[in-house]
């Protein structure tokens, strides 16, 4: 098994209001400061919210539909310092606001032992696209790349659902070490080698798995919040 940990693959954009401004696109390193100090503004402001949001494990459709106080144009302007748009790709946003949470609520947190939790649930990307239609007419070329291009990604995103859960559980202090780090630092970095072994454990054998720090790191951030709900809402119960 390999683990290959990018530099950074980060599918968010960040871009000028205006094309007049066309000579200020942000790095990478920027987009990612911007994105955290985004979801941690919201957070601040929506916090019951963003906790309901990442305790269900909504999908991207639903949050977009029925959290819109979780997308503050007041918050991107504070944290961009300027007039900017910003578009998240995937689960991204939700990995942003996951973060943010762990950083509000959990940093002081004392880990209990996991093994006691059933599995989370995690959304099944379901079978993949046929090519011929209800009807059993054949589906054109397009129409079937898109509609397997579509599958492909729900199924990455379910895959590394699962995969941050189990790294969650096999380390969970080195995870929320992780969660407490600055991104883009030598903390991070140090971090992330500190988890090596747990998330080469995690990983299918005979798979080699290309990650980038933020959906993993993302991953991570949103199984972690999940399982310390869990474990509060037991807790709250009894």
């Amino acid at each position: 098994m390999r683990l290959w940990l990018l530099p950074l693959a980060f599918f968010g954009v960040l871009q000028p209001a205006s094309a007049a401004e066309s000579d200020s696109d942000y790095s990478t390193k920027q987009t990612r400061a911007v994105m955290h100090a985004y979801a941690k503004c919201v957070v601040r402001k929506q916090p019951a919210k963003a906790a309901e949001a990442i305790a269900a494990n909504l999908d991207n459709a639903t949050l977009l539909r029925d959290y819109q106080g979780l997308f503050s144009p007041e918050c991107l302007s504070d944290a961009a310092h300027g007039g900017v748009q910003m578009r998240f790709g995937g689960d991204l946003y939700r990995y942003a606001l996951a973060d943010a949470l762990v950083n509000r609520e959990l940093a002081g947190w004392a880990i209990p032992d996991l093994a006691a939790l059933p599995p989370l649930a995690h959304r099944d990307p379901g079978e993949p696209p046929s090519q011929t239609t209800a009807g059993g007419k054949p589906l054109g070329k397009k129409k079937y790349d898109a509609a397997l291009e579509s599958h492909r990604k729900v199924a990455t995103y379910a895959y590394l659902s699962r995969y941050g859960e189990c790294a969650v559980r096999g380390a969970p202090a080195g995870s929320k070490a992780l969660l407490l780090t600055v991104p883009d630092t030598p903390q991070e970095s140090a971090a992330f080698d500190a988890l090596r072994p747990v998330l080469e454990r995690c990983m299918v054998q005979g798979q080699t798995v290309r990650f980038g720090r933020v959906a993993l790191r993302g991953s991570i951030a949103i199984n972690f919040y999940r399982l310390a709900h869990s474990v509060r809402a037991r807790v709250a119960a009894k």
